[in-house]
């Protein structure tokens, strides 16, 4: 993976400019309501052997990351969702450990931005 930002800030500005102060973290609140379920919802599709629900989940996680900025976990996301799409289960599981991971990472500052912190 490329060394992208977890979180591109300029992201957050551009919701500023379109939506007003609050929206970024409207965005960022619903994100975080969000990844954590389709995290889920893809370690038990790998679990299972099911790839297409790791798919279908990681596809939804890339998007509304994509929304808010978070370019780390985005790439994270479309590589699994790639392996997913070409049937490739036995190389996601050290990737979907890393999404976890790198959503941990930006977990605490995505809450801050959502409370009205910076």
């Amino acid at each position: 993976m490329s060394e992208l930002p977890d979180l591109d800030e300029s992201v957050l500005e551009r919701l500023r400019k379109i939506g007003g102060d609050e929206f970024p973290g409207e965005l960022i609140g619903l994100f975080l309501e969000h990844a954590p379920k389709k995290i889920d919802e893809a370690l038990a599709g790998e679990q299972n052997g099911d790839l297409e629900a790791v798919e279908r989940a990681v596809h939804a996680l890339k998007s509304s990351a994509g929304n808010i900025g978070a370019n780390a976990l985005m790439e994270l996301a479309g590589q699994i969702e790639q392996l997913a799409e070409e049937q490739k289960g036995a190389s996601i599981p050290p990737l979907l450990r890393e999404l976890e991971e790198a959503f941990s990472r930006l977990r605490s500052r995505l809450e801050m931005i959502s409370k009205g912190g910076e």
